[in-house]
């Protein structure tokens, strides 16, 4: 039963006046009854667009309540005067769009001057709503005033728009109604114009895309402010336009798109209504709050796909909804717009298939062009394509309602292939044509294996796009690089690019890397037994379909052999090698894997993985192109050769320096060949003088810093020098891990007694001071180590705090193996991440007497996968009872640390 506002304010209907805070009681009442009543409606299910509208009309009545009140003991006390005042509602409030944390807008229209009455009416109301904890915005003006601020800020003209007369003279509601609309209709270009702008900035601000991890259901793309804006373009040149359904009364949409339209926002604003449950305005889809806001909507897990990512499939479905038919609008009012002015447009002129080309967008004369013809569903992008234009409105609409029409007989025919290997061969608009035929069900229906990617959300703070938006866009990266758009920063891939003469191939395993995903583990093997059948409908010949299935086998194994393993090592090196087996294969695998990590997120792509992919390529090529018979001796050559040029260049620069030759060539002389190949000149240069500098310091430690070459550091680098000593690596983990870095990667080296070790850590903000400050940090809580002065655990306490929640817990796993290096035990460890992991690993590592020479660490999604090369007294690890022993010793450590 709905709060009856009169209920709560009997008592106020007395002569005697009530003190404030008198009043401030049944206020609160009254409000807390009607969040318990729109919570109430709310759970049952009620349409949100329903429960919106329901707190404006109760707030309504509270307005009304306090706005009696106050004017009768004004009245009681002051003579009634001719006094003009028209309280309205404005913003979400004038829409009676009012979530449950939404704020109360209200704009306090009086004539004349500002006088007593207008100024004790707008306080009482005003006052008592924030004296009740409600967000108010207010403002009290005259017409003039309104027009004049309106004129000046864009929000404010805006808000009028939405404007709905709550009590008081309606006369004067009525006046400003019609000068706003005087002012749209002389203004109405300037007004689009200035709309879209501010709608351009919005989506630049909160991340320029729908697919985000965790979006804002008001502001982001796709959110309420998209639709909003499609609202008040409309009315700006169609005043009757003040709800969604009269975008259809007028044209701006048919009845399905309505339909769609509004199950859309009806679903965000459930959304929102359930993030503003606790009381506290947030619009942010968060990370935390989707798996409950699944629960709550009653979305369960399967064996395929958590709750929370299906809870974001239907977000992104939804906004993708709001977003297109949004747009539709939009479209549509410029063109009306444009109409009243009197601009004439370009005449139509036809194109193939009965298709025209109007005011640069396609335009399909009639529905029959595609019943009695499918195949112009495809057609119709390919033309558009080819003539660098849009869509229109209604070619859209006509596209998405015969999609159906897409059957087996014609995804077989060979006329559907040869269609879509024109628009991936196109020379331009391809991720934009192949974006639209997404969005509008084409591509999913013409590839049914692609349909299930659509919408699919991955939970775990590394994907920033739904599959099937990151499947396109790394066919935009690739296309980017060919275009010479990212010369400077990706300088060999783009070169590459370039090199490839028809991109169909390329393209279309781009498209279907990722297919596998959502039938289960190991999506690469699943996605890989996927391609034939599709290569089979788009009438590729065998080697094309070969190709197709390798790389969408094989499209992780470059990005796992450069994170997790030495890129130098001559046996990891063939193996890519014996995999590609041409070096056209390598190139592509390469292209693809730089496009598939930079279109991941931002953060997935570093120069750090750049670099440690280019070295892996270029060792790979080096040997395909090569052709020798005898690996072993190619590599021994070709390593002789790159350790004495790289000696020759690091004595001659550090002798120029100032530095003793002998010193240089003593010091190179006692490292091992594997740092001269694992290090650039620039680097070991760095090494050498600070480990020099270090020598003739006599303390028990020392940390330097070393700069990687290149404009852009992809990693901090660290050298740590000390008397050598077990459990050395450990320490230098421990200590690094508590004061918050991550490790990227390390290598050990032992100069006779010298242990010089190298660290890559993520870079930290600062320019040098910065950097000399934490190096200086790092030395100090070292030396108290190595003093006892301190322990390591005692360090880590403060890190090793509850882990972050994960979305996918993983089952703890290590491998041993001595397949993947030919001196080396390569132990793989993978498990989630969490504070003081690469700790507690190096820790069991150094007690079970390994010495440690190399690792890498791999984190993506919160889930870590870390690799250490390994000997024991200098010799692998053979004995299968040793082994079996450091394995569950590695697991106990990974799962007691993980509490």
């Amino acid at each position: 039963m709905q709060p009856v506002c009169d209920d709560y304010f009997k008592e106020l209907e007395a002569p005697a006046g009530p003190s404030s805070m008198h009043l401030n009681a049944p206020v609160r009442a009254y409000l807390e009854a009607v969040r318990q009543h729109l919570l109430g409606l709310h759970d049952a299910g009620v349409a949100s667009r329903s429960v919106n509208e329901e707190h404006a009309d109760l707030m309504d009545r509270l307005v009304r309540k306090l706005f009696r009140l106050a004017e009768d003991r004004y009245f009681e006390n002051f003579p009634r005067l001719n006094f003009r005042l028209a309280v309205i509602a404005v913003g979400g409030y004038g829409r009676r769009e009012l979530s449950l944390g939404s704020d109360i807008d209200l704009l306090f229209l009086h004539q004349g001057k500002l006088n007593p009455y207008v100024e004790t009416i707008a306080e009482a109301i005003t006052h008592r709503l924030w004296d009740a904890r409600l967000s108010v915005g207010a403002a009290t003006r005259t017409l003039k005033d309104c027009m004049k601020v309106g004129r000046a800020d864009l929000s404010t003209m805006t808000s009028y728009l939405d404007a709905r007369f709550l009590v008081g003279d309606p006369e004067l509601f009525s006046d400003l109604d019609t000068e706003v609309k005087q002012h749209l209709k002389r203004h109405t270009q300037d007004f689009i114009a200035a709309k879209l702008e501010e709608q351009r900035l919005r989506h630049e601000r909160m991340g320029e895309s729908l697919f985000l991890l965790q979006p804002n259901v008001r502001e982001s793309v796709g959110g309420l402010r998209d639709y909003h804006t499609a609202l008040w373009l409309a009315r700006a040149v169609q005043w009757d336009v003040r709800r969604a359904e009269h975008l259809q009364v007028h044209g701006f949409v048919d009845g399905d798109e309505l339909a769609e339209l509004m199950a859309a926002v009806d679903f965000i604003w459930r959304l929102r209504n359930e993030l503003h449950r606790g009381g506290r305005k947030d619009d942010r889809l968060h990370y935390e709050a989707q798996a409950r806001l699944a629960a709550v909507l009653g979305i369960r897990e399967t064996d395929e796909t958590l709750a929370a990512e299906r809870l974001m499939q239907s977000y992104y479905a939804s906004a993708r909804a709001i977003a297109r038919i949004s747009r539709q609008v939009v479209v549509h009012a410029r063109r009306l717009a444009e109409r009243r002015r009197g601009r004439r447009e370009r005449p139509p002129f036809a194109t193939a298939e009965g298709f025209a080309i109007a005011a640069g967008e396609l335009e399909i004369p009639s529905a029959s062009l595609i019943e009695e013809r499918p195949m112009r569903l495809l057609s119709a992008f390919a033309v558009a394509q080819e003539h660098d234009a849009e869509l229109s409105p209604r070619a859209q609409r006509l596209l998405r309602q015969h999609a159906h029409l897409i059957d087996d007989a014609f995804r077989d025919d060979p006329e559907a292939a040869e269609l879509f290997a024109r628009i991936l061969r196109a020379p331009h608009r391809v991720y934009r044509t192949l974006g639209a035929m997404s969005e509008l069900g084409v591509l999913g229906a013409y590839l049914p294996e692609f349909a299930h990617l659509v919408g699919r959300w991955q939970q775990d703070l590394y994907h920033t796009y739904t599959v099937d938006v990151h499947s396109l866009f790394l066919v935009e990266q690739l296309r980017r690089m060919g275009k010479g758009r990212l010369d400077d920063e990706l300088p060999l891939p783009s070169e590459l690019m370039r090199e490839v003469q028809d991109p169909r191939t390329l393209y279309l395993s781009c498209i279907l890397h990722d297919i596998g995903k959502g039938h289960g583990g190991g999506h690469s093997q699943k996605g890989a037994n996927m391609t034939d059948a599709i290569c089979k409908r788009l009438v590729l010949d065998q080697a094309e379909g070969d190709a197709v299935r390798f790389l969408v086998r094989h499209h992780l194994t470059m990005s796992e052999m450069a994170e997790q393993r030495d890129v130098h090592d001559p046996r990891q090196i063939l193996k890519l090698a014996n995999l590609a087996r041409t070096r056209e294969q390598l190139r592509n695998l390469y292209l693809l894997t730089v496009a598939d990590i930079r279109s991941v997120s931002p953060e997935a792509w570093n120069t750090w993985k750049g670099g440690l992919l280019e070295a892996l390529y270029r060792n790979a090529a080096e040997w395909l192109e090569t052709g020798e018979e005898d690996p072993s001796q190619f590599f021994l050559e070709r390593a002789s050769e790159g350790v004495q040029a790289t000696e020759r260049e690091v004595v001659e620069h550090l002798s120029a320096a100032g530095r003793p030759a002998e010193e240089v060539e003593e010091f190179l002389a006692g490292m091992p060949r594997r740092y001269l190949l694992a290090h650039s000149a620039s680097e070991i240069e760095q090494h050498v003088a600070a480990a020099l500098d270090f020598a003739g310091t006599g303390a028990p430690i020392g940390v330097a810093e070393f700069v990687p070459p290149g404009e852009r550091a992809p990693f901090w680098g660290i050298v740590v020098m000390g008397r050598d000593q077990p459990g050395l690596f450990a320490t230098v983990c421990g200590v690094l891990t508590a004061c918050g870095h991550d490790i990227l990667g390390a290598q050990v080296y032992t100069a006779r007694t010298l242990a010089v070790e190298i660290y890559e850590v993520r870079p930290i903000s600062g320019g040098h001071e910065e950097r000399e400050t934490e190096r200086a940090r790092l030395e100090s809580s070292l030396l108290q180590v190595i003093s006892g002065a301190r322990s390591v655990d005692a360090l880590l306490s403060a890190r090793r705090a509850a882990p972050a929640p994960v979305a996918r817990r993983v089952v703890p796993a290590v491998e041993i193996s001595n397949d993947e290096s030919d001196f080396y035990t390569v132990i793989d460890v993978a498990t989630n991440d969490r504070p003081a992991l690469l700790y507690d690993i190096t820790r069991t590592l150094a007690a079970c007497d390994l010495n440690v020479v190399s690792s890498r660490a791999s984190t993506r999604a919160r889930q870590a996968k870390d690799a250490f090369y390994v000997t024991q007294r200098g010799r692998k690890i053979t004995d299968p009872d040793l082994m079996d022993d450091i394995r569950n010793k590695l697991l106990e450590a990974v799962r007691r640390g993980a509490g």
